[in-house]
């Protein structure tokens, strides 16, 4: 046995290493891109996974694969990622980068002040507003509303536009040093009041969730947004979800949802959307150290008794915050989400949320069967959203009419 191992010098140790981290990296990937293909179960899987990267569907092992390439690049594509070495190279650059350098290994995260992250959209929006041109967009826009909610008024639906916040126009003073705004102050500033007055003189039904954020920010002594996240905390969140309540029940001469009260308090051990964007980065070791409220909920039945609420939603992410607050209800509606409209099918109840296969005639259907219809944009999206310009044109279809 000595003279089995008798070559295996001190000396031999980091060549040893080098050729074992080769080997054990070669077969982890042609495993699973051979035998692990054919039979999944018995892939090697690590422990977990890399937030923001997905994982392309693999083309089956087949001689047309083979012969017209698409095997051989989904093999190129897939190397990295089935490497074993994968994540710890990953999760080490991104250190090094947000510890000794302060910025963020994913491109469309941004490190701002006091270590607050946001996404690259939000600045690029906020930072290019022009109100001019949002006059002549918003009238166009809300005249195009307009004519929705009147269609679904004339069915008896309750119709409501909402309108959500944006984590950058709400806390601007966390833009990263020396970031370029060109946008003129008052542009950048006054976007919502000009797009309300808007929305207000065209008779639109709508609740603006982001205007008060400021003034909630003050009362309550706690940011609305997450320092690791993009979207609104469940304070904001909860609060938003009392006007959409609000302007719901409004509508009808006896109230459709049931109101909603809350108590908080600060916690320190953000999960979810309250860490979202610093899962993104990838960090070795990420800092999760900041506050964030924990809500408990008091709900009663309106007028005593419950009522079936279907409630059918066009918009996008910050949607899932409302609809957790919303299922706190005595009465939880029954909430149906066409997420941007043509990309998830998402349906909450019971505390969960499911997924169902998209169908148009089942997303048309939706909308007639409906008791109330919510139409979300978020400020840096309105007016004028890909979204909202789809659920137009089909709205416009079923009422036989120009979009």
């Amino acid at each position: 046995m000595r003279r089995w191992f008798a070559w295996l010098k001190p000396s031999y140790l980091p060549l040893a290493i080098g050729a074992s981290v080769l080997l054990i990296s070669w077969f982890h990937l042609m495993w699973n891109t051979t035998v692990g293909e054919a039979i999944p179960g018995i892939r090697f899987r690590t422990k977990t996974t890399i937030a923001g990267l997905m994982q392309d569907a693999a083309p089956l092992l087949s001689v047309k694969a083979v012969l017209n390439g698409s095997y051989q690049q989904w093999i190129s594509r897939s190397i990295g990622k089935l490497s074993p070495m994968f994540k710890p190279a990953i999760t080490w650059k991104n250190e090094i980068y947000y510890t000794l350098l302060g910025t963020a290994g994913s491109a469309s995260v941004v490190v701002g002040r006091e270590q607050q992250l946001m996404e690259m959209p939000y600045l690029t929006e906020y930072c290019s507003r022009d109100l001019a041109k949002l006059r002549a967009q918003g009238e166009d826009w809300a005249a195009r509303i307009r004519r929705m909610q009147d269609y679904f008024d004339a069915r008896g639906k309750v119709f409501l536009y909402v309108i959500t916040p944006s984590k950058v126009a709400q806390s601007p003073q966390y833009m990263p040093d020396g970031y370029a705004c060109p946008a003129p102050a008052r542009d950048r500033e006054e976007k919502l009041r000009v797009y309300d007055e808007i929305l207000t003189r065209h008779g639109v039904r709508f609740v603006d969730t982001a205007s008060d954020l400021g003034a909630a920010r003050e009362e309550y002594g706690i940011t609305m947004f997450p320092r690791g996240g993009t979207h609104w905390n469940s304070l904001a969140s909860a609060l938003g979800t009392q006007k959409v309540i609000a302007a719901v029940n409004g509508q009808r001469a006896e109230p459709l949802l049931a109101a909603l009260s809350f108590a908080w308090r600060i916690s320190y051990n953000p999960q979810g959307g309250d860490r979202d964007l610093l899962d993104l980065m990838n960090l070795k070791h990420p800092d999760t150290h900041y506050p964030v409220p924990e809500l408990t909920y008091q709900s009663a039945p309106p007028s005593g008794s419950c009522h079936d609420v279907g409630i059918i939603e066009v918009g996008g992410s910050f949607l899932a915050s409302l609809n957790w607050t919303l299922e706190k209800l005595a009465c939880p509606p029954r909430i149906t989400n066409w997420f941007y409209w043509e990309q998830r099918r998402l349906q909450y109840g019971n505390g969960r949320v499911y997924e169902l296969p998209m169908d148009e005639d089942a997303r048309r259907q939706s909308l007639l069967d409906a008791d109330v219809v919510l139409f979300e944009e978020n400020e840096a999206a309105g007016p004028d959203s890909r979204h909202g310009e789809l659920m137009m044109q089909a709205v416009a279809a079923l009422a036989g009419g120009p979009p």
